[in-house]
């Protein structure tokens, strides 16, 4: 049956994955309490949620993936190719706008992860400035279309909820699936069933259960680089953010609102950067030494440019706002090449020929946790 209406299986995998996220925001809220019966609760629903609704999804794909006719491609098959489909259109649409060369390399990887267009050169100089992060679908782009789908929808009703979550997974379904955007568009899942609950919920909880739930469903995405550098940068936003925010006197924070603003962005930025420096030394062997100064630029004008790309997409009905539209995003990805070749360019922009170890990175590790262990301790003191 599932074989000959694939359509089937899309809707179980939905209602899998639906009941999987009630079921983890469910426990998230037992965990609140605090209570000692209510976490083995909270962990026992996980935990049995979780691995049946991975038997279920392995027991309906498995049924999918073997048709009566070998040959025909699966529905998984037809929804990536449906997937790159829309990404090639939207392709063509840039180019059709005038848009072309490495501001359409970057606008495509910015907002529908292709890759492919981007040449080695440019992907050095985003490297070595220390904002290649950018180039990646991550919680950063769907937190600004969940903005703006609440800007369309209005958000306040449940149901507007639910379609702004169902279109941003939409969203992710159609850039491919990478791992960052999966994790973020759970989390984003898990925040707005809270807010409809009208319960509380902690960040890092999401974020654990997140981590659990994929995990479960599929366990190598351990292995997968981009998961783990996700994971840890906004792991590390939660934990090293605070601690940099209580460096400043309290008093200083309330006068002044615009400085805090910029601080802000900037413990972000080193809070993340801190969280996977270990990591990406393993993987890529060097470290930027420019990142704070690449992401004080990069950040605000990659944030507008994706805001410049939702709009050229709406504006498809009028052609010359849309033309407009995209001169004016091909203009501030031009911009952001320029720049952030310049500062690739820099003096000792980066540190190359690293080469540590697991043990070493691990020890890595443990030194970040006491320093920043220190660094609560004397606040509190």
């Amino acid at each position: 049956m599932y074989a000959e209406w694939p359509f089937i299986a899309g809707v179980l995998d939905l209602l899998t994955v639906a009941v999987a996220t009630v079921l983890v925001v469910t426990a998230i809220l037992f965990i609140r309490l605090k209570g000692l019966f209510s976490n083995v609760l909270a962990l026992s629903l996980v935990f049995s949620a979780l691995v049946l609704c991975g038997i279920m999804l392995a027991a309906v794909n498995g049924n999918v993936d073997e048709p009566d006719k070998p040959d025909e491609p699966g529905w998984i098959t037809y929804v990536e190719n449906g997937a790159a489909s829309v990404r090639g259109k939207v392709i063509d649409m840039f180019r059709a706008r005038g848009m072309e060369g490495d501001e359409l390399a970057v606008v495509s990887a910015m907002s529908l992860g292709e890759k492919r267009m981007v040449e080695q050169r440019l992907r050095d100089d985003y490297s070595k400035a220390g904002v290649a992060h950018i180039l990646a679908l991550s919680g950063t782009h769907l937190a600004i279309i969940y903005f703006v789908l609440t800007v369309l929808f209005g958000g306040h009703g449940i149901m507007s909820r639910f379609a702004i979550v169902g279109s941003v997974w939409a969203y992710v379904v159609i850039v491919g699936m990478p791992v960052s955007a999966v994790r973020a568009a759970v989390m984003l899942s898990m925040f707005t069933l809270s807010t409809v609950m009208r319960r509380g919920y902690d960040r890092m909880d999401v974020l654990v259960a997140t981590v659990f739930g994929m995990l479960i469903l599929n366990p190598y995405v351990l292995f997968d680089v981009g998961f783990q550098l996700s994971v840890l940068s906004v792991g590390g936003i939660l934990v090293i953010c605070p601690l940099l925010d209580g460096m400043l006197p309290y008093g200083f924070v309330k006068r002044h609102h615009r400085v805090m603003k910029l601080w802000s962005m900037l413990t972000v930025c080193i809070s993340a950067q801190v969280a996977t420096a270990p990591l990406v030394a393993y993987y890529f062997g060097s470290l930027p030494c420019w990142f704070v100064l690449s992401n004080l630029v990069a950040v605000p004008l990659a944030t507008l440019l994706l805001y410049g790309t939702l709009i050229t997409v709406i504006l498809w009905p009028v052609a010359v706002l849309q033309t407009l539209a995209a001169k004016a995003v091909g203009l501030m990805a031009c911009v952001l090449n320029y720049v952030l070749g310049v500062i690739a360019g820099l003096p000792f922009s980066s540190v190359d020929g690293l080469r540590p170890t697991v043990l070493q990175v691990v020890f890595s590790y443990i030194l970040i946790a006491l320093m920043l262990r220190l660094i609560k301790y004397l606040q509190v003191k």
